[in-house]
């Protein structure tokens, strides 16, 4: 078993993110140590990857890895914001679950995928509308939390209009992920179904 990979720096940064997570966690009701340490976390995600292609450290595991720890710290923060939140972080987890069936390459869309998934799909999200898409996906429970709290209007001082014109955008970004979480699980169900006709043929 190649142990090593375990020990692989995007791997290492993984550990990092999680044990960044958790303290956020702890301090769940404090909200500025929340959002530093939350913050801390989802940062971290946009520098593993870089590291693995430049390290020359890309494996299976670091891929499958990078995305449940999203999953892991996205659910937890849905979960805790309000009860139906485990709805979305279930989704996340069907995507998950629909994506990484096709194997490493889960992230090129094939031609025949609507425009919307290729569009946010292309170049593995590093597009405007993948960007915008991807960014929401992190950001939005984070400033639901961050709003909750009353930490924009006592410390940070944004205007009511700002933080809701933000919100806005940053649900326009997630329903767009919806979209194409919709059509990955969509797509797997037909395949298994597919899969099962053929064992029966």
């Amino acid at each position: 078993m190649a142990l090593e990979v375990l020990f692989y720096i995007p791997n290492v940064i993984g550990y990092v993110r999680i044990l960044l997570a958790i303290g956020a966690f702890l301090f769940y009701h404090d909200p500025t140590w929340f959002t530093i340490l939350y913050t801390a976390s989802i940062s971290l995600d946009g520098i593993d990857g870089y590291l693995a292609r430049r390290l020359h450290q890309c494996s299976a595991f670091g891929a499958w890895f990078d995305v449940v720890i999203d999953l892991f710290t996205r659910g937890y923060l849905w979960c805790a914001l309000f009860q139906g939140g485990y709805l979305i972080a279930c989704l996340e987890w069907m995507t998950f679950m629909s994506t990484h069936s096709r194997g490493e390459h889960w992230k090129i869309p094939r031609d025949n995928f609507p425009w919307l998934v290729k569009n946010v799909m292309a170049d593995e999200f590093k597009t405007h509308l993948g960007f915008f898409t991807v960014g929401s996906l992190h950001l939005l429970p984070l400033w639901l939390y961050i709003s909750n709290s009353q930490l924009l209007m006592n410390v940070l001082i944004f205007p009511e209009f700002i933080q809701t014109l933000i919100l806005v955008v940053l649900l326009t970004g997630r329903l767009l992920c919806s979209m194409v979480e919709f059509f990955y699980i969509k797509a797997h169900i037909l395949y298994l179904l597919n899969v099962n006709d053929q064992q029966q043929g």
